[in-house]
C-alpha cells in the first residue's frame, strides 16, 4: 500500500513555509476577550446533531459496508427521521439533513484505510482505529507491564486523590524536571541546571510554570514506519524492566505515528466547510468570521405585544418558539466536503518526535464498584508543548461500557441584534455570560481501540462501573502525549535518570567481578545519596504532589480561558 503522506521539514532555516509554524496550543495566548488562535467558528446545535448522527452510525460493526446497501440507508433514514418527532422543532434535523448525513458516509468510507483500520472519529482532527495492535502485540505488552503490577501493595502508586482506583505504573509527574536543581546537557555543551522557557510572545503566568517540565524521550520514526528510542531511557521505566518493555512501546508508537500523521495535518488545514448554509460573513469584525443568519428573517428580531407584552422566562422563550422561524439547512446530497481531509499535509517519517510516556490501570473493586469519571482538562502546559494524546486501550474486565468526550472553546458567535438570546440559542446553543465551548462528541473506550485527537480540545473520562458488582473489574491504558513537532525541550537525551534508586541498584547489582562489589554497602548508599540531580523517592513524591498542586490551579485557570464568556453586548 503506498503511502498517502507527503514528507515535510520543520525548522529549516529562512523557510516561511506553515510547515514551520507551531501547532495550535490551547496554551499559547492570553487575551481573555478574544479565542486562542487555532478556535474555530462555533457550529450549530443542528449540525452537531449531524455530526452526532453519524457517529452513532459509524459506531455499528461495517458500517462502512452497510452504508453502502440501499435498503439498509432507507432503514436509517427513516429510523433517525421517526426520532426528530421526540426534539423541540427548532433543532430538529431536516430531511435534507438526515440525506446529507448519509451521504457523508461515502466520505468517511474513503478516509477509512482498510490495512490499519483507521478512520474518522465523531468529530474534526479525531481518529481511532480498532485493529492497529496484534493480538501478539497486546499480549507482549501485557507481559512487559506486568513487573510494574506485581509489587507488594506498599510500593503500588496510587494516583493521589483517586480512592485507590487509579493506579500509576508509569507517570510524568513522577521526576520531572525540575528548574533550578535537574542537572543535564545544555545546547551550548556544557551542564547545567535548567531554566523555563522563553516562549517567542507574552503568556498567562498561569500557562507556564517555572518550576517543572514533564520529561520526553526522542523517538526516531524511520522511513519504513518503524520507531525506535533514541535516549537512554524511558523516564519511569526502570532499567530491569526497560528490555521487555520499550520494544514494545516503539512497535506501538509504529502504529500511532498514522493517526498522529492526520490529526496533525487537519490542524495544519484548519476547519472544514460548514454543512449548513446560508454562510453571512460577520461586519462588527468581532467574534466569529462567519455564521448563520437570524432566524427572525429580514425583519429582525421580534418582541411580544399586546396580551404577550408582560410574558417573561420560560413563557417568553415559548413565545419566541412559536413565532415563524428561518432556520438553516444543507444541500439534499453530500457535496464530498470531506475529500481533502484524505490529502497528507504533515508526514513523520525520518523525522525525531519527542514523546511523553504514561501507562496506568483503574481498578475497581465490589467495595468500589463505580469510577466517577474524570474533569474537563488539556494535557500539560506551554513547557511541555503538547498538541496531540494517543491512547491505547489495551485491556478491559468485568466494566459497563465507557466514553471518552471531547469538548471545543469556539470563537464568539456573530449575533444580529443586541441582546437577541433566543436566537444565539437556536442556532448555537449558547446564551449571554455562557462560556464559548460546544460538546463535539464522544467515542466508546472499548478493549483494543487506539484513538488519536488534538490538545485544543478538552477530553474527560464518562464514569463507569463494574458489569457484574460481585467480581473486581480493569480498564488499562497506554498513553503518549506527542510534543509540538517544531519545538524541540529537554528531554532523556539530554538528562541522566534522576531516580536515586535506580542508581542504588546498578551498584548493588554491579556483579562480583567488580570492584563496587567488594565496598560496603553503607558506601554504596552514601556514593547514591551523593550523586548530584538525583532525587529519593520520598522527595519525588513531595515534588509530585507540589506540581499537582500548581496543574490543578493551572487547570481552574485555564478552563476559564479555555471557556470564554459570549458577551452579546453592543458593539
Amino acid at each position: 500500500m503506498s503511502d498517502p503522506f507527503v514528507q515535510v521539514t520543520f525548522k529549516e532555516t529562512g523557510d516561511d513555509s506553515q510547515e514551520d509554524e507551531a501547532f495550535p496550543h490551547p496554551f499559547a495566548h492570553v487575551d481573555y476577550e478574544e479565542p486562542a488562535p487555532g478556535t474555530w467558528a462555533p457550529r450549530s446545535l443542528v449540525e452537531l446533531r449531524m455530526y452526532q448522527l453519524s457517529a452513532t452510525i459509524r459506531e455499528k460493526p461495517e458500517w462502512w459496508r452497510k452504508s453502502k446497501d440501499p435498503e439498509i440507508r432507507k432503514k436509517w433514514f427513516e429510523e433517525a427521521k421517526a426520532q426528530q418527532a421526540e426534539v423541540e422543532e427548532r433543532w430538529r434535523l431536516t430531511d435534507n439533513m438526515i440525506n446529507y448525513t448519509l451521504g457523508e458516509l461515502e466520505g468517511y468510507a474513503q478516509l477509512r484505510d482498510e490495512e490499519t483500520g483507521i478512520e474518522a472519529g465523531p468529530y474534526d482532527r479525531v481518529w481511532l482505529s480498532d485493529q492497529p495492535i496484534s493480538d501478539d502485540l497486546r499480549a507482549a505488552l501485557q507481559a512487559a507491564v506486568k513487573p510494574f503490577e506485581d509489587v507488594p501493595e506498599a510500593e503500588k502508586d496510587w494516583h493521589p486523590n483517586s480512592n485507590n482506583q487509579v493506579l500509576d505504573l508509569v507517570h510524568p509527574s513522577l521526576y520531572p524536571l525540575v528548574y533550578g536543581k535537574t542537572q543535564g546537557k545544555q545546547k551550548d555543551g556544557s551542564i547545567s541546571t535548567f531554566s523555563p522557557p522563553e516562549p517567542d510572545e507574552p503568556l498567562a503566568d498561569h500557562f507556564l510554570s517555572d518550576k517543572f517540565q514533564w520529561l520526553p524521550s526522542d523517538f526516531e520514526v524511520k522511513e519504513d514506519g518503524s520507531v525506535a528510542l533514541v535516549s537512554p531511557y524511558i523516564n519511569n521505566v526502570p532499567p530491569e524492566r526497560a528490555g521487555a518493555l520499550v520494544p514494545v512501546i516503539e512497535r506501538i508508537m509504529g502504529r500511532a505515528v498514522p493517526l498522529w500523521e492526520r490529526v496533525l495535518s487537519d490542524l495544519r488545514r484548519g476547519e472544514l466547510p460548514m454543512r449548513l448554509g446560508p454562510i453571512v460573513e460577520n461586519d462588527y469584525g468581532i467574534g466569529a468570521e462567519k455564521g448563520l443568519p437570524c432566524i427572525w428573517g429580514e425583519n429582525g428580531m421580534r418582541w411580544p405585544e399586546g396580551d404577550d407584552e408582560d410574558l417573561e422566562g420560560d413563557a417568553l422563550q415559548a413565545w419566541y418558539a412559536s413565532q415563524p422561524l428561518t432556520l438553516p439547512d444543507c444541500p439534499a446530497e453530500y457535496d464530498g466536503a470531506l475529500g481533502e481531509r484524505g490529502e497528507g499535509l504533515v508526514g513523520l517519517k525520518g523525522k525525531k518526535l519527542q514523546v511523553i510516556v504514561k501507562l496506568a490501570n483503574i481498578v475497581l473493586t465490589p467495595e468500589k464498584p463505580e469510577y466517577p469519571g474524570g474533569k474537563w482538562h488539556v494535557e500539560g502546559m506551554y513547557n511541555e508543548g503538547i498538541v496531540s494524546t494517543f491512547i491505547y486501550y489495551y485491556h478491559s474486565e468485568n466494566i459497563q461500557d465507557t466514553r471518552l468526550s471531547f469538548r471545543q472553546a469556539t470563537a464568539e458567535p456573530f449575533y444580529h441584534e443586541q441582546d437577541d438570546s433566543f436566537c444565539m440559542k437556536t442556532l448555537y446553543g449558547m446564551s449571554r455570560d455562557e462560556p464559548c465551548v460546544q460538546d463535539v462528541g464522544s467515542i466508546i473506550t472499548k478493549e483494543g481501540r487506539c484513538v488519536a485527537f488534538p490538545n485544543l480540545y478538552q477530553h474527560k473520562v464518562s464514569p463507569f462501573q463494574l458489569a457484574d458488582p460481585t467480581k473486581p473489574g480493569l480498564r488499562k491504558i497506554l498513553v503518549f502525549f506527542l510534543v509540538d513537532p517544531t519545538r524541540t525541550i529537554p528531554s532523556a537525551t539530554d538528562i541522566a535518570p534522576q531516580q536515586e534508586g535506580w542508581l542504588r541498584h546498578t551498584l548493588y547489582t554491579s556483579g562480583e567481578d567488580s570492584r563496587l562489589a567488594r565496598m560496603p554497602i553503607e558506601l554504596l548508599d552514601a556514593f547514591a545519596s551523593m550523586t548530584p540531580g538525583t532525587m529519593t523517592r520520598e522527595e519525588a513524591f513531595r515534588i509530585r504532589e507540589e506540581l499537582m498542586k500548581e496543574r490543578s490551579v493551572d487547570l481552574e485557570y485555564g478552563d476559564g480561558m479555555f471557556t470564554h464568556e459570549f458577551n452579546m453586548c453592543e458593539h
